[in-house]
């Protein structure tokens, strides 16, 4: 889900110096939104960044690629990640690190009885086996433009809830959505 590499670029002292701790548990919705300035940094730079951001409570990146959508669109949203800290359950977000370096945001599908987590993007059918070890961060919240959805927001858990029991049947489900596009696509030309 990350291509590229877009760091929250506010630094660590300017943050430490806000009365409300931007990186603290003070921090209000308002306050994300208007401390958020990107960048694009090598992926070899993400890890340190990202470790920094995240030893002081809460780290920042703009979502890009589509594998997500339609929970996440692409250099739209803002993802806002904090340290695992709780044990990792089905339908959580969360940042991990492939065996290539790549950095993926994907959700938990399901867990398997040895302790490793089925994953893939909403806008995928095909599942990942990744190891807790790989495992970054966790998405805290979401903005999409003025507004922040929580990752413990009653309806968006269960969007999520929805999503992941239907995993099994989303290949077909993904296949039918292309070809009403394509259906739709040309019957909006025929007029």
């Amino acid at each position: 889900m990350f291509p590229t590499a877009l760091w929250w670029a506010q630094t660590i002292e300017s943050a430490a110096e806000q009365s409300s701790g931007l990186f603290g548990l003070r921090t209000t919705n308002a306050e994300r939104r208007m401390a958020m300035r990107f960048e694009t940094v090598p992926m070899e730079q993400l890890a340190q960044l990202l470790a920094v951001q995240l030893d002081n409570g809460l780290a920042s990146l703009r979502v890009t690629g589509s594998s997500m959508h339609p929970t996440l669109r692409d250099r739209r949203d803002t993802v806002f990640l904090k340290a695992v800290g709780e044990p990792l359950r089905k339908g959580d977000l969360i940042l991990y690190l492939r065996d290539n370096g790549s950095y993926i945001l994907h959700r938990i599908v399901g867990v398997k009885r040895d302790g490793r987590l089925v994953c893939s993007g909403d806008n995928q059918y095909v599942p990942e086996i990744v190891e807790a070890k790989q495992v970054l961060a966790v998405v805290d919240c979401f903005c999409r433009g003025k507004k922040t959805v929580s990752s413990k927001n009653k309806l968006y858990r269960l969007y999520v809830w929805g999503w992941t029991a239907l995993f099994p049947v989303r290949r077909p489900m993904l296949a039918l959505r292309r070809v009403l596009g394509k259906l739709r696509r040309k019957w909006r030309k025929r007029k």
